[in-house]
């Protein structure tokens, strides 16, 4: 389950960054009531079209935007 989701982190990454929003979500964070499960915001329409055949629930879509968004605000060093 663990590789499926570190999958499904992946291509949500990949989204974001081939529609430039890394810099969006970076500063993005949604309504506190909504949270990116329920926002209507339309950069979270254009990743949620993109990785609609991920099997994604309303919560594992909501932990992958918070997971890529911390990727993003936290980046790993990569060792050579």
């Amino acid at each position: 389950m663990e590789d499926h989701f570190s999958k499904c982190i992946d291509r949500m990454t990949l989204v974001v960054k081939e529609n430039d929003l890394g810099d969006w979500l970076k500063n993005f964070e949604p309504d506190k009531d909504k949270g990116f499960m329920f926002s209507c915001h339309p950069n979270i329409d254009i990743i949620s079209r993109a990785v609609a055949n991920d099997g994604h629930s309303g919560a594992s879509f909501a932990i992958c935007m918070r997971a890529v968004k911390k990727d993003l605000l936290e980046p790993k060093v990569q060792q050579s």
